[in-house]
């Protein structure tokens, strides 16, 4: 099978990470870089003597010796770099979000299509070895109906301009619920504060309404002294905790639930007349595969290119994360106000 040739737009935080995973993949080689500065591709030639560096993204877009695009830049630039690649007939990979619009995401997915073309989203939790898990907990039935999903993702820093924390911190959580319930959410209430930078909210707190009643709450922020990356799932038999922090057990799953019972021959019309059963068994730590996440996602987007329906992050699930993030920002400007999606 013959190898893919991939151009890497964007060199900062995250690029490297990109570069080094694509070129230890026996299927894909990283031949060409852009960065708007200098010094950054400077480094990267330090690194990879056999790539060749421009600062002008155009240079990687049109060259027909690259048959993939992978675009690791500022969010706000995601749509017209995107937009670009696709038409000049290369498979794109976006890091996330897709693009800051609901429109601008269904231009690129249409666009896509029509030229039948790979659009992939860089979701990396999709492909976490603990997430994939608790799919599993979720799909077998062992927690039971889920009640609700909250999920806390803080740290001091690193502060953000260009978008606020739902943007940047949310669509990992957005796009692992999706993930996990195999379903959008149908509306959103959330509030949140720019104690940092005006308009761009350092701490959001978002509730979700997801099919089937299901309750979702994302709480982000920028200016916590801890960070945390965790998720619990409370279910109708079983809790389950998935905490990123913890390396070696990243799943905990409890034996706990609670069950009202009705007394039968008797009318209750209040909490009190119903008997709480609380049980709490025992705490599980379930043995866990772990793996590299970004390998995994990078491997993904390269089976993506020859097998386009075994993407677990393509464009119109990238999407539906969009989606729920401008509903949720929508409902932050009007400080709480429910919104459908």
């Amino acid at each position: 099978m013959e190898e893919i040739t991939i151009g890497v737009i964007g060199a900062g935080r995250w690029g490297p990470n990109l570069i080094r995973n694509f070129n230890s993949d026996p299927r894909a080689t990283v031949i060409m870089v852009s960065d708007k500065l200098s010094a950054r591709l400077k480094l990267i030639k330090e690194r990879h003597s056999d790539i060749a560096v421009t600062e002008f993204a155009e240079e990687i877009i049109k060259n027909p010796k690259i048959d993939a695009v992978v675009i690791s830049t500022p969010t706000s630039t995601h749509f017209e770099l995107a937009k670009m690649a696709l038409q000049n007939g290369k498979h794109v990979f976006v890091e996330k979000p897709l693009a800051t619009t609901v429109d601008e995401c269904e231009t690129l997915v249409k666009l896509a299509v029509s030229l039948n073309r790979v659009l992939f989203v860089g979701h990396i939790f999709v492909y976490n070895a603990g997430i994939q898990a608790v799919k599993k907990y979720i799909q077998s039935g062992e927690l039971g109906s889920i009640h609700y999903i909250h999920s806390t993702r803080t740290n001091l820093g690193p502060i953000r301009t260009d978008v606020n924390a739902l943007w940047d911190l949310g669509t990992h959580d957005v796009s692992i619920f999706n993930y996990w319930l195999g379903e959008a959410p149908l509306k959103v209430s959330a509030i949140g504060n720019c104690f940092l930078n005006p308009k761009v909210e350092d701490v959001v707190f978002a509730t979700y309404s997801y099919p089937k009643n299901i309750l979702t709450n994302i709480h982000v922020s920028w200016l916590n002294p801890k960070k945390v990356r965790e998720i619990v799932v409370v279910g109708e038999k079983k809790m389950l905790m998935w905490d990123d922090m913890d390396i070696q057990n990243p799943i905990r799953l409890y034996d706990k639930k609670v069950t009202l019972d009705k007394p039968e021959d008797t009318m209750v019309d209040t909490f009190i007349g119903f008997r709480a059963s609380i049980y709490e068994g025992d705490t599980t730590i379930p043995k866990i595969s772990l793996n590299e996440p970004l390998a995994a996602e990078c491997t993904a987007f390269l089976k993506a290119v020859r097998e386009p329906s075994s993407s677990l992050s393509d464009g119109i699930k990238g999407t539906e994360v969009v989606k729920a993030i401008v509903a949720a920002n929508r409902s932050l400007i009007e400080r709480g106000r429910e919104v459908s999606l």
